[in-house]
């Protein structure tokens, strides 16, 4: 940008630019401010020699660190519901199509003298979850959509309860 531009868009003449730039005169606190906003960047980047970006601010680096935590736990939270969520839907559709298809089923019955009897096997079909599960060999899924329900409420919960160690809050 020519010092012509710059002194245009903050009112001030091109002399007063080439000045600051030759370190002869420092700009006012009105000006600083200016070509803070101008330049997207923080009042100490411009004022102080030492610091090349804004990272390099003590004040900015906290807050990266600070911001850097928070997007670290918002994932792990997100992390957390989709896996609890996928363990929870893919137990709800098992158990939804258990309802849904019959197996074969054994039934018991208790006699009068106290003992039971249990009848059926290929013979009777009826709704049953595990019946279910183990007459379409679904079992590996099951556990496996448990793992994942289990892990996304036990990640919950941690993350959870660090939060209210913290705040002394509930949630």
């Amino acid at each position: 940008m020519s010092q012509e531009k710059l002194a245009a868009q903050i009112t001030v003449s091109r002399q007063a630019i080439s000045k600051w730039e030759q370190g002869e005169s420092l700009p006012d606190t009105d000006n600083v401010i200016q070509l803070s906003r101008l330049f997207r960047v923080s009042i100490d980047y411009l004022l102080n020699d030492e610091f090349q970006s804004d990272n390099d601010i003590p004040a900015v680096k906290g807050n990266s660190v600070y911001l850097n935590n928070i997007y670290h736990k918002r994932l792990l939270a997100i992390t957390a519901i989709i896996i609890a969520s996928i363990g929870a839907v893919g137990i709800l559709v098992v158990w939804v199509l258990s309802t849904m298809i019959k197996v074969p089923v054994t039934k018991s019955q208790v006699m009068p003298d106290g003992t039971i009897t249990y009848y059926g096997g290929g013979d009777i079909l009826g709704y049953n979850f595990w019946a279910f599960i183990s007459e379409y060999r679904l079992m590996a899924i099951f556990w496996i959509l448990l793992v994942f329900l289990i892990a996304g409420i036990a990640l919950l919960l941690k993350r959870f309860k660090k939060y209210s160690k913290k705040t002394g809050k509930d949630g």
